[in-house]
């Protein structure tokens, strides 16, 4: 298997990592969730994601060209429209690609612990979840824990964990 075919396996099992936290956090509080379809709070800002990710949402984007090319003219003309802030992938506050989403998108409405550059550690959670109570220490999701082997994967990938910035990839024809 090659470095790239690593590379990718790794990040497979790594988003069914999330997916399986993000399922348990639920099922541990479902009353504390606000996450629902169209809620879209989460989507609210541009980003890149390392190329490794950006290899499957171009694929996704060319699946969904020849499944539904109406959609995937929307989100192309959106991810070309500057004054669009939001996600390019984001039409009718759903994801064109939810299967496909990135690892940080799978992340959101979770409580994640982040570090801080002084070192401490900081819960930070979604306003809309968990109003009425604290998340359950099983609930909330370590960002190093993804970052760190997402980062070894996208250097696996390319050599250099390039960066992708999604509204791009979005505007971009499908044979790019």
């Amino acid at each position: 298997m090659s470095e790239r075919e690593h590379a990718g396996a790794a990040l497979v099992q790594l988003r069914r990592r999330v997916d399986a936290h993000f399922d348990a956090a639920l099922a541990r509080s479902p009353e504390a969730f606000a996450c629902a379809p169209g809620c879209a709070d989460c989507c609210g800002v541009r980003f890149g994601v390392f190329a490794i990710e950006a290899d499957r949402v171009a694929a996704a984007l060319r699946e969904l060209a020849t499944h539904d090319s109406g959609l995937r003219e929307r989100v192309r003309r959106q991810a070309s429209d500057a004054a669009h802030t939001a996600c390019a992938l984001l039409v009718d506050r759903r994801c064109a690609i939810y299967e496909q989403r990135p690892l940080i998108c799978r992340s959101h409405g979770l409580p994640v612990r982040a570090r801080e550059p002084d070192g401490s550690a900081r819960v930070q959670v979604c306003p809309l979840n968990f109003r009425a109570h604290a998340p359950p220490p099983a609930s909330v999701l370590e960002l190093e824990a993804v970052n760190a082997p997402l980062s070894v994967a996208a250097r696996l990938w390319d050599g250099a964990a390039r960066r992708v910035d999604l509204a791009a990839l979005a505007a971009a024809d499908d044979d790019e």
